[in-house]
Order: structure tokens, then C-alpha cells, then sequence
């Protein structure tokens, strides 16, 4: 009995953690919190490091190949990348029994220009339970947005107020 508490005590502060606590004083992963750092390999044998991105305006994007509100939302992003120069998004599928082949397909139809990545551990780590999930990090490294699917229009004024 005393086991079982145990236990469910700790996934309940691992779960409080992902949901609204921070990392580790100093990091976190809700809007207002300076994002904790990752890196990720990508599909063309690249790297991308959250971190060494400071001074820019980042949104990663959290997907599953899957997803069909996931494939609409890079749709959102392209017009985002467009009318903004110089932000830098990076999408990362988060599904652990993922194909590389399918994550490939995907970036070949939809011509994803930016970086993609495949990387379970990073949705745990920000408690990604639902996609696509999309944060915009500011270029301190804040997260000044994080929701669910977002349209251009409202991505669009998360920007204008950050710059």
C-alpha cells in the first residue's frame, strides 16, 4: 500500500512538473518561463539546439505525422515564414513508434523548408500531450506563447507584439 502511494505521489509531481512547473528553477515550459534547452538530430543529419538560437524568434512546432490539424498548421507556418523574415521554426514529431520513411514523405509533400526533427523525449519533456502543440520563443529564450493549432492571422499578432 505505502509502495502505490509512493508511486502515484511521484508521477503526480512529474505530471505537475510538465504541466506548470519549472525545470529547474530557472526553466520551464509554460508561456513566461525561459524554455528549456534541447537538441534535436534532424532528417539531413543537422542539429538543432533551442539554445544556441538566443537573439531569435523561434517556434517549434510539435507533430505526429498522422495528424491531419498537425499538416494543416505547417500550412499556417509557411504563410508565417513568408511574412516574417528571420524566424526560425523547427518542427519535431513526437511519436515513438514513428517511421523515418513517413516523417520524410511528409516533408516531401509538403516541402518543409525549415528544420524536422524526430525526438519523443522532447514532448515529454515539455509536456506535449496534445497536437500540434506550438510555442514561440522569444530571442531571450522566453516562451511567450505555447497552445494548441493556431491560425496564421493569430501567430501572425503573437509576433507583432514580440518584435
Amino acid at each position: 500500500m505505502v509502495f502505490v502511494i509512493a508511486v502515484t505521489v511521484v508521477a503526480a509531481v512529474t505530471y505537475a512538473a510538465w504541466l506548470g512547473g519549472s525545470i529547474d528553477g530557472d526553466h520551464g515550459v509554460d508561456e513566461g518561463e525561459r524554455a528549456v534547452n534541447f537538441v534535436v538530430n534532424g532528417l539531413d543529419d543537422s542539429r538543432f539546439a533551442l539554445g544556441s538560437h538566443r537573439g531569435e524568434v523561434v517556434i517549434v512546432e510539435f507533430i505526429t505525422t498522422r495528424c491531419g490539424s498537425c499538416r494543416s498548421q505547417i500550412n499556417e507556418l509557411k504563410r508565417l515564414q513568408e511574412a516574417f523574415e528571420g524566424i526560425v521554426i523547427a518542427t519535431i514529431d513526437i511519436d515513438a513508434r514513428l517511421q523515418t520513411s513517413d516523417l520524410e514523405g511528409l516533408v516531401a509533400e509538403k516541402e518543409i523548408p525549415w528544420f524536422v526533427g524526430h525526438a519523443p523525449d522532447v514532448g515529454r519533456t515539455y509536456g506535449v500531450f496534445f497536437i500540434p502543440t506550438i510555442l514561440v520563443v522569444d530571442g531571450e529564450g522566453v516562451i511567450r506563447y505555447r497552445g494548441l493549432y493556431t491560425p496564421f492571422s493569430e501567430l501572425q499578432l503573437i509576433l507583432q507584439q514580440i518584435a
